[in-house]
């Protein structure tokens, strides 16, 4: 009887979030900045620059308080966050750069216009290409309907 309840209880318990392998979630970070900038043809077409500094267009800031990080980051390693349409403008406005002792561990540079996620970690398991503009970040497939509605959640709640 005491096993049964057991394995009653293991089966109650909720799943763990499908976690992708070199997903944000397995950096270690302790500050995680939200970003807007001018992107775009002829400006900086990533959060943070081929030296590791952040995009001189930068226009505002944000530090994300620990419970938007903590979801921004599981909803990046969640597949169920990708795989939607995209278009070809990457204008983008939109970053996300996680730190560690005030070093940069990763960034993500979101286009919202043209739904185009590009990250210095693969995030999605069906794309991973690098992508030629962005620093060569990781093209992850366009981030779904609820994705970009968290997202933008993010915006209004931080006034960015």
């Amino acid at each position: 009887m005491k096993i049964f309840a057991f394995v009653a209880l293991i089966l109650l318990l909720p799943a763990p979030h499908k976690i992708i392998k070199n997903s944000p979630l397995q950096l270690g970070y302790d500050k995680v900045m939200m970003y807007d900038f001018d992107g775009g043809i002829g400006s900086d077409l990533s959060i943070v620059d081929a030296r590791g500094h952040i995009a001189k267009s930068m226009t505002k800031q944000a530090v994300l308080d620990k419970e938007s990080a903590l979801s921004l980051t599981k909803k990046l390693g969640e597949r169920e966050s990708f795989c939607d349409t995209m278009a070809a403008c990457f204008e983008p406005h939109l970053g996300f750069v996680y730190y560690l002792k005030g070093k940069i561990v990763a960034y993500i540079t979101v286009c919202l216009s043209c739904n185009v996620v590009v990250s210095s970690v693969p995030l999605d398991p069906q794309k991973q290409d690098k992508y030629p503009i962005a620093n060569d970040g990781y093209l992850a497939g366009g981030p779904t309907k609820t994705f970009r509605a968290f997202l933008k959640g993010l915006l209004k709640k931080y006034n960015l």
